[in-house]
């Protein structure tokens, strides 16, 4: 059987620790335990030992009741930051949070079993709802993933069919207008829309390589025609410095023109020059043919 000095010594004990939240069970059993060594003569000593042991209860229960309204506050302040969660879009984040929540809310302790009981289910009210939430958006992220991948998937089909068109300036167009939309369909999801992208890309770079290999082509080919008017000038340059105004002359000088016609267009850049100095050949040709005669 514990003695009354065994009793004080716990009683000191607890008065002196940290884990005061859930004592009050503690300390009616240590007072039930005193009760029962009490005798009906009390001596000096006996007193004494009755004024510090009641004494420590008395310090159990204030901090006791301290620590109790801390827990309170602080589980209060989960709440509230639980709630303030709820607003939150970012549901990665928010989930961290609230798992955060959850770790702090079994860290802080117990309060009264009333108390907990009721700020347990505000919390844990809070919580569910956060889930429901979260739950939804997930359901309604995968439709919306399901939806953007088969807007991205047609306009891949589209790209291909695209890339037939054999109208550079149609196929450019339309390219760019399939690039537009595809910058305004959402994400289908990192892993699909990398895989989708790839299908996208290598049609974007078919079309590019046609586009450069045509352009190639055109500079290639006014290039030639350049190349083939100067000769042109340059046989009307000769008819000009012999102006014998021979038949077989004139009828080459004439012919001229239809060879310049032939060569075709030799781009914007070129054409307008090339055509003033064979005009000009020519216009001093038939000139010197007006005067000669």
């Amino acid at each position: 059987m514990e003695t009354k000095e065994t009793l004080l010594e716990k009683a000191k004990q607890l008065a002196n620790s940290e884990k005061l939240v859930n004592a009050a069970n503690q300390v009616k059993t240590l007072r039930r335990a005193w009760r029962r060594l009490d005798g009906e003569e009390e001596s000096l000593y006996d007193v004494e030992m009755n004024e510090q042991f009641y004494g420590f209860l008395d310090q159990i229960n204030a901090r006791s009741s301290e620590a109790i309204t801390s827990v309170e506050d602080r589980k209060k302040e989960i709440i509230a930051e639980a709630k303030e969660v709820l607003e939150q879009k970012n549901f990665k984040k928010a989930t961290a949070k609230m798992n955060e929540l959850m770790d702090a809310w079994k860290e802080t302790g117990r309060s009264t079993k009333e108390v907990d009981d009721e700020l347990w289910a505000q919390f844990k009210e809070v919580r569910d709802e956060f889930f429901a939430n979260r739950t939804a958006y997930y359901d309604n992220l995968t439709e919306t993933f399901k939806a953007n991948k088969a807007a991205k998937e047609e306009l891949i089909e589209q790209a291909k069919e695209a890339n037939e068109i054999e109208n550079i300036k149609e196929l450019t167009k339309k390219m760019d207008e399939l690039m537009e939309q595809w910058k305004k369909t959402g994400t289908a999801g990192r892993d699909t829309d990398e895989a989708l992208w790839k299908q996208f890309s290598a049609e974007r770079k078919a079309f590019f390589n046609k586009k450069n290999a045509y352009y190639d082509g055109l500079k290639k080919m006014y290039s030639e025609r350049v190349n083939a008017k100067k000769e042109i000038i340059a046989e009307a340059k000769k008819c000009l410095a012999r102006s014998e105004f021979t038949e077989e002359e004139i009828n080459e000088v004439k012919s001229l023109r239809a060879k310049w016609k032939e060569v075709g267009n030799a781009g914007k850049d070129n054409e307008e020059a090339l055509w003033q100095q064979f005009n000009e050949v020519l216009d001093q040709y038939f000139e010197n043919m007006r005067l000669w005669k």
